[in-house]
C-alpha cells in the first residue's frame, strides 16, 4: 500500500489550479497531472473555469475509477476515456477540434508492486518523480528530452512582444506526432511515446511527485537540488515550500530573467511512503 504523508495543490496567482494529484492507497497507485494552460482560439468547455481545468479534472476522475491493470493499461484506458469524455462534452468527434486547440496534460503515474519490490512509473513530460530509498541518495526518474528550451523560448517571445498564444498553438498542433512531442491527450498514438521506468524499492522508501510549477524550486530558481527538495519537504512540509516558491514569484518584472510565461504557475505535489 501507499501512505500519503503530505500533499498540496496551490493555484498560481488569480487562477483556479489546473493541476491534480491523487492516490489510491490500497491499490498502491498515485499520480500527478498538469493541464496545459489554454491557448485555444475558442473554448471547448466554456462552463469550466478553463479547458485545462476541465481536462485535468476528467483525467483525475478516470484514474480514480480505474480498478486494476499495469501502468500502460491504465494510461491506455485513460486516453480512451478522455477521448470519449471530450466527444461527449463537445457533441462531436475529436477530429473536428483544430489540432492546436486540443486539450492536453502532463502526467506521471506511479504503481508500487510490493510483492516484487518494484516501483513502476509511466507518463508524459513535464512532471517529476523523486525517490529516496532507505540508505540511498535521492534519485529522479529519467525525463523525456524536449527538442527546444522552453525558458529560452519564453525569454525570446516576452522580449520581442511575440504572439505567445499563436506560437504555442502551432506547437500544440504537433502533439502526439513523430515530428512533434508526446503528451496526454485523446490520441491512442500517444502510447508510442509513453515514458515508462521501473526501479527497485522497498517499504519505507519515499516518493515526491510534483508538477513543473512546484519543481521550479529546483530547475528554474535553484533554491534546492533534488535531495534538498525531498529533505525539506519531509522536515518542513510542502506548504512551507510553497511559501518559498511564491516569494520568488512576487514580481512579474522577473519573467524575462527567469524565462517564464506565467509569473506564478500552479504548483502541486504529493509526498508518499511505501508500505
Amino acid at each position: 500500500m501507499l501512505r500519503v504523508l503530505d500533499s498540496i495543490n496551490h493555484p498560481g496567482k488569480g487562477r483556479d489550479s489546473e493541476d491534480r494529484i491523487g492516490c489510491d492507497p490500497d491499490r498502491a497507485v498515485a499520480w500527478v497531472i498538469d493541464g496545459a494552460t489554454d491557448v485555444c482560439a475558442a473554448r471547448l468547455f466554456p462552463d469550466a473555469p478553463s479547458d485545462a481545468y476541465w481536462f485535468a479534472d476528467q483525467a483525475d476522475a478516470l484514474l480514480r475509477d480505474r480498478a486494476d491493470g499495469s501502468v500502460s493499461d491504465r494510461v491506455s484506458g485513460l486516453i480512451a476515456g478522455l477521448r470519449a469524455a471530450v466527444e461527449r462534452e463537445t457533441a462531436g468527434p475529436v477530429s473536428a477540434i483544430p489540432p492546436g486547440d486540443m486539450p492536453s496534460a502532463a502526467l506521471t503515474l506511479l504503481q508500487w508492486e510490493r510483492a516484487v519490490g518494484t516501483l513502476n512509473f509511466g507518463g508524459f513530460a513535464d512532471c517529476t518523480a523523486l525517490i529516496r530509498r532507505p540508505g540511498h541518495t535521492v534519485v529522479t526518474t529519467p525525463k523525456q528530452i524536449r527538442d527546444h528550451d522552453e525558458q529560452a523560448q519564453a525569454r525570446r517571445l516576452l522580449s520581442d512582444g511575440g504572439d505567445i498564444d499563436a506560437t504555442l498553438r502551432r506547437q500544440r498542433a504537433t502533439m502526439n506526432r513523430p515530428d512533434g512531442y508526446w503528451v496526454l491527450s485523446v490520441h491512442p498514438e500517444a502510447m508510442a511515446g509513453l515514458d515508462t521506468h521501473a526501479m527497485a524499492a522497498e517499504p519505507g522508501a519515499r516518493v515526491l511527485l510534483c508538477t513543473d510549477g512546484f519543481y521550479r524550486l529546483v530547475d528554474m530558481y535553484a533554491l534546492f537540488d533534488d535531495a534538498g527538495l525531498v529533505e525539506t519537504a519531509e522536515r518542513e512540509g510542502l506548504a512551507a515550500l510553497i511559501v518559498r516558491l511564491r516569494a520568488v514569484e512576487a514580481d512579474a518584472a522577473d519573467d524575462i530573467r527567469f524565462g517564464r510565461f506565467k509569473t506564478s504557475d500552479d504548483a502541486a505535489a504529493i509526498l508518499l511512503e511505501l508500505g
